[in-house]
């Protein structure tokens, strides 16, 4: 949305549809304060909370009201928000008289848009204000907090380095038939190379951190791989406490993959049940559920092999590298609580989906290799930059190292520039800018 599109006043429902004590009605705009004020009983107060009637098209409702001046609102504009009664025959009312008297309905996003396009947050901090609406875990509201008041500065750095050592190489060409060469080489171009090194490592970090930062947003994937009827689609219940799967004597029940999910120590693991791996098999559907058994498999960040018998192995899923063996149906076995490693058995854990033995032992060790470390960045945008600005800073330095040509240098050192602002919104693409903020509700 460019700056031409957010002209105009908006307003939108910021709380959910439906009957509550008390709702939220948002407008945001050039004008918004004297719309709302020629409706009201009394003009709205500036940062203060106050008592209006307000007059709608044909009913009135005592409400709240509070105004923003710009640039003092989340948008960055005159803003006001209204608290009526949560009714919503009430909220449309108000919201079809204001449009009326010159407003129009918000887009998805289109407030949290606005703060963007008026510099009061960038791009990241918009995705982590959506992480932050859409969280189901603490872990994920800790993170996105933090994300979202800059708790991350270490990308900040990089972008200083980058801008410094951007304009020291600009200033060399620039002033180069005034400056003799010994003093390109030796003074300037070592300091360049320093930030370029000192980036390097901060981004680093950042990429290795990706899939730590994503599994704290999108939850840890795990597959449950095996022949048929050896119990995945009751593990699957037993681990989301749920009816998710159906669960029958009969071998080959499960044709497609099943989701469902669970919290365990504030992290968030969704589970995915698969088609029995059938070799014999020549029925069309249930080699179709097989393909789609390994591309589960492939796709998650570990996978749970089920057994009922040691000796038996599934060949193809034997190199991956995050996965553990289960025996199932051990209705004899002792629960062990968190201690997972009492119940293993040549490596392999013990357990009984049906009875729930050992199912919080199976929940711990799959705590356990859940990556932990993480950083800024949480999705395949933020991760597409980073890696696009390292390429960029490991050529400029490759190119530094020969002492040759500052152009070429100059040339990748704005290229890495450019994907840091590109990470921060300055210079993302403008599809790539709705997309973001289409995660957002109307009244967001």
């Amino acid at each position: 949305m460019n700056n031409n599109e957010q002209k105009g006043i908006i307003v939108a429902l910021a709380t959910p549809y439906g009957k509550s004590a008390v709702a939220i009605i948002r407008v945001s705009g050039k004008g918004s304060i004297e719309l709302v004020d020629g409706f009201l009983s009394r003009s709205v107060k500036i940062g203060k909370m106050c008592y209006r009637t307000f007059f709608a098209n044909n009913f009135k409702e005592n409400l709240l009201a509070v105004g923003f001046k710009a640039p003092h609102s989340f948008t960055g504009e005159d803003s006001v928000e209204l608290y009526p009664h949560g009714n919503m025959t009430i909220c449309d009312g108000i919201i079809k008289t204001l449009i009326s008297g010159g407003a129009r309905l918000a887009e998805r996003g289109e407030f949290t848009s606005r703060a963007f396009i008026n510099g009061k947050l960038d791009l990241m901090q918009c995705e982590a204000l959506a992480d932050i609406i859409d969280a189901q875990t603490s872990e994920q509201l800790i993170y996105g907090n933090k994300r979202y008041d800059g708790g991350f500065g270490e990308l900040g750095k990089a972008e200083e380095l980058l801008k410094k050592a951007l304009s020291t190489v600009e200033a060399v060409l620039h002033y180069s038939d005034e400056l003799e060469e010994n003093e390109i080489e030796i003074g300037l171009i070592e300091d360049v190379e320093t930030a370029i090194d000192k980036a390097i490592t901060v981004l680093k970090h950042e990429e290795n951190g990706f899939a730590g930062g994503k599994i704290i947003n999108d939850g840890f994937k795990v597959a449950l791989i095996g022949e048929p009827n050896v119990g995945k689609s009751t593990l699957l219940n037993a681990l989301t406490e749920s009816d998710r799967a159906i669960v029958t004597p009969i071998a080959g029940t499960t044709r497609d993959t099943v989701e469902g999910f669970y919290i365990y120590n504030g992290k968030k693991f969704i589970v995915t049940d698969t088609a029995g791996l059938n070799s014999n098999t020549d029925d069309v559907v249930e080699k179709i559920g097989i393909e789609r058994a390994m591309k589960a498999a492939n796709d998650a960040d570990a996978v749970i092999i089920v057994k009922t018998e040691k000796e038996k192995i599934i060949p193809k899923l034997e190199i991956m590298a995050k996965k553990i063996e289960i025996i199932n149906k051990c209705d004899e076995k002792t629960d062990v609580g968190i201690e997972y490693k009492k119940a293993e058995s040549d490596g392999k854990l013990e357990i009984s989906a049906k009875s729930g033995i050992n199912i919080t032992a199976l929940k711990q060790k799959l705590y356990d290799i859940c990556p932990k470390d993480h950083g800024a960045i949480c999705n395949h945008r933020q991760y597409g930059c980073v890696i696009k600005c390292l390429d960029s800073l490991y050529a400029a330095k490759k190119e530094s190292e020969k002492k040759e040509s500052l152009e070429i240098v100059a040339a990748l050192l704005y290229e890495a520039y450019s994907a840091i602002e590109e990470l921060y919104g300055e210079k993302a693409d403008e599809n790539v800018i709705s997309a973001v903020f289409e995660r957002f509700c109307v009244g967001k």
